[in-house]
């Protein structure tokens, strides 16, 4: 089956979250290796043209974003949505890199209350509630989910814990 890349596009378009291969290929009814061929083909001829968006690949999935070179164009749209606090972003990356992480093990490490912090990034979908520690009183494990992936733009935890070792050595 010759599938034209624009049929790709349209349906990664039409999503409102990152799609994975495996609905791509019940989609067209095509092998992994057809759809990832035609995802490598759109992502080229997106690069190619000079387009205004681009594919991101990432744990959650495969989805269009905008291209960086219109980082500050988007930026005008996109200032009224609520950004994450500092503290808010200090916990998720504590989270990120500790994970399965309870919720008094986060407040050691940062040395304040979090409570607050944490069900904004549960209610984000951020994080989430992995189960229990196996440990007086039972408190809850957190950890990262795939909507932390797609904001970070990383296909896997490990990835990001590449890039960090990578950053800091």
């Amino acid at each position: 089956m010759s599938l034209p890349t624009m049929h790709l596009e349209a349906v990664l378009f039409s999503s409102a979250k990152p799609i994975s291969i495996e609905m791509l290929e019940e989609v067209f009814e095509l092998s992994k290796e057809e759809v990832q061929d035609y995802i490598d083909t759109l992502q080229r001829e997106l690069e190619e043209k000079n387009r205004g968006i681009r594919l991101r690949v990432s744990g959650a999935g495969i989805e269009l974003v905008s291209a960086m070179e219109s980082a500050d164009y988007v930026g005008h749209i996109r200032k009224r949505e609520d950004k994450l606090s500092n503290a808010a972003l200090e916990t998720l990356a504590v989270i990120a890199y500790k994970q399965p992480i309870t919720k008094a093990e986060i407040e050691e490490i940062r040395g304040v209350n979090s409570d607050k912090i944490i069900k904004q990034l549960l209610t984000r979908s951020l994080i989430a509630e992995l189960g229990h520690k196996d440990t007086v009183g039972r408190p809850i494990l957190y950890g990262t989910t795939d909507e932390f992936l797609r904001s970070a733009g990383v296909e896997s935890i490990e990835a990001l814990h590449q890039e960090v070792s990578e950053t800091e050595g």
